[in-house]
This record gives structure tokens, sequence and C-alpha cells, in this order.
């Protein structure tokens, strides 16, 4: 019996320790969404217009900058966003083939991944090599 109540306490010192790191990640985050939104406003201008990418000297990485409409989203497709494809498919088209199925819902999604924001991206040297 102690053995467990000495891994339940040591459990919920870990966990406690992660659900703290959350909350500090989460707000990074949030502090970087906002400095994003800053740049963002900042690049528009039409100085910036061909402005793509910055090296930082102090560490060797780079920032990327997309504009709205120059990239897309990453894709998902729920099983509700599923359905309502296929709805509008065989609601335009007798036609029961999956070739052309599959064709209707990679060309309707591609639209809607199409991205209206602007997309800030650090890449550092090494960290994505294996």
């Amino acid at each position: 019996m102690e053995d467990l109540k000495r891994c339940i306490k040591q459990y919920r010192e870990v966990d406690d320790q992660l659900r703290e790191l959350n909350r500090q990640v989460y707000w990074k985050r949030d502090m970087r969404k906002l400095v994003e939104s800053e740049i963002a406003e900042i690049i528009k201008a039409p100085e910036f217009q061909n402005f793509k990418k910055v090296k930082v000297e102090e560490d060797g990485s780079t920032i990327t900058i997309k504009r709205p409409n120059e990239w897309t989203k990453p894709w998902s497709l729920s099983q509700k966003e599923l359905k309502e494809l296929l709805n509008q498919y065989f609601a335009v088209s007798n036609n029961i083939n999956a070739d052309e199925l599959f064709k209707y819902i990679i060309e309707t999604k591609k639209q809607a991944l199409v991205s209206g924001d602007y997309s800030i991206s650090r890449t550092v040297p090494g960290e994505n090599e294996d």
C-alpha cells in the first residue's frame, strides 16, 4: 500500500508540474500571436510588399512570412464536413463514381484551405534535422 501511495503522490507532483508548464506554454503562444499580429500590420506597408524572409543573425534562424491567399492551411476533414461534401456532390451529380467523388472533395476542400491570414514561422538550424 505504501508503494501505491508513493506512486500516486509522485504522479500528482509530475501532473502539477505539467499543468503549470502548459499554462506557461499557452501564455507564451498568446504572446507570440500578439507579436505576429504586430509584424503583419507592419509588413502591410507598401515598402514591405516583397518581404518574405528575414535571417536572424543572433542564432542563424530564419523568419518566413506568408501573405494572405499565398498559402493553404493544413488539411483536415471531419465526419461532418465529409457528410456535407457527399450531400453536395450527390445533389448535383447522379454519377456514382469514386474517382469523380474523390476529385470533387479534394477540389472543394482545397478552396476552403486557402488562408486569408498572414503566416509567420521560424526555422532554427539543426532543429528539424534527423
